[in-house]
């Protein structure tokens, strides 16, 4: 995704072999097995039981995830919107390069359904 956002993707399903201590024992605690490497695992460890066992906490993350997922597909949603409305655009100002009158790009365009006409109006104004 072009979101400037790093995103690292770990399969704890999968064999370990071959990876670093740190990356086994993260996909054993991934997996809920008790880890026994350093002051960090034990740490997180200690902090997820201590949430699993708040119920108040627990409720919190959810909605925080909800949420989160919420806005990711409402972002979605509003991306692939826009980009329907920026093909009619490409698509009419083809129409018009290609020797058709504005009325008669429109026309084709609308015929398409990319867009409502409310959207079309509105890109076809930019061209009166």
């Amino acid at each position: 995704m072009q979101d400037g956002v790093t995103k690292i993707i770990i399969n704890s399903q999968v064999s370990t072999e071959g990876q670093s201590e740190d990356l086994k024992a993260l996909a054993k605690l991934m997996n809920n097995k008790p880890v026994k490497l350093n002051k960090h695992f034990d740490y997180a460890q200690r902090r997820i039981k201590e949430i699993n066992e708040d119920p108040e906490t627990r409720e919190k993350i959810m909605l925080y995830e909800t949420r989160m997922l919420e806005r990711e597909q409402a972002a979605g949603k509003a991306g692939y919107e826009q980009g329907k409305v920026d093909s009619a655009k490409i698509i009419l100002e083809n129409q018009l390069n290609n020797g058709r009158t504005l009325e008669q790009a429109t026309e084709f365009v609308r015929n398409l359904k990319l867009i409502s006409d409310k959207e079309l109006e509105k890109v076809v104004a930019m061209y009166k």
